[in-house]
């Protein structure tokens, strides 16, 4: 006989944009789906402001979301240091040749950035006094049609480098930003409402690879 637990159908839905975080959700989609098989795992890529606005219409059940982020009324948790911010190039760019980039590297370069004002918030904080100087030729808000415009010459793109890290090396190279940027990440759901019991399984299992460390 089958125990309970296996028996728990239903489905999850899940937000989230392109982070390197999104491995430690890989992990905990495995463990979960080990224990509860029948129940359906439904992923959304969209940008944080996005997934909040589905979160808070109902529509989706748990959330990951890049810092800066709004999170009242939200239970989460916090992931420190999750994600490190990079520029993306072609292989052969002079830029590719250097351990880390700098601003002054990229003054005379087109940029292409990230679309989210609260995100490129952060960028302006990096340049200080230069951001007014940069040239934007871009703005996206998911990094996959971004690292298309650089791999056609049309650009340089800064994000986080779960954006990018998955592109094959003879077509776009990553180096990260000196001095580093790093980000938060949280993973969270919605307080005080009821879930389905699907739901409610996949929060004890993201609370427990918190306690075990596996976060």
């Amino acid at each position: 006989m089958k125990r309970a637990d296996e028996l728990i159908e239903g489905t999850v839905t899940i937000g989230c944009g392109e982070f390197t975080v999104v491995e430690t959700l890989a992990q905990i989609c495995k463990s979960f789906k080990e224990k509860y098989p029948l129940v359906q795992i439904a992923i959304h890529t969209a940008t944080a402001d996005s997934v909040y606005e589905m979160m808070e219409k109902g529509l989706v059940d748990i959330g990951l979301y890049m810092e800066p982020v709004d999170t009242e009324g939200l239970e989460y948790i916090r992931i420190p240091d999750s994600d490190h911010w990079v520029v993306s190039m072609c292989p052969d760019d002079p830029l590719a040749e250097k351990e880390y980039v700098g601003k002054q590297d990229l003054l005379d370069k087109p940029l292409i950035i990230p679309e989210r004002i609260g995100v490129q918030s952060e960028l302006a904080n990096w340049f200080g006094k230069d951001f007014d100087k940069i040239q934007i030729s871009f703005t996206s808000n998911l990094g996959t049609n971004a690292g298309i415009m650089v791999a056609n010459g049309l650009g340089y793109q800064v994000s986080i480098e779960g954006a990018a890290k998955y592109w094959r090396e003879d077509l776009l190279v990553q180096r990260r930003l000196y001095p580093p940027i790093t980000v938060n990440t949280v993973i969270a759901w919605r307080r005080n409402i009821p879930n389905s019991q699907a739901v409610n399984k996949f929060i004890e299992e993201i609370n427990a690879c918190q306690a075990y460390d596996s976060i």
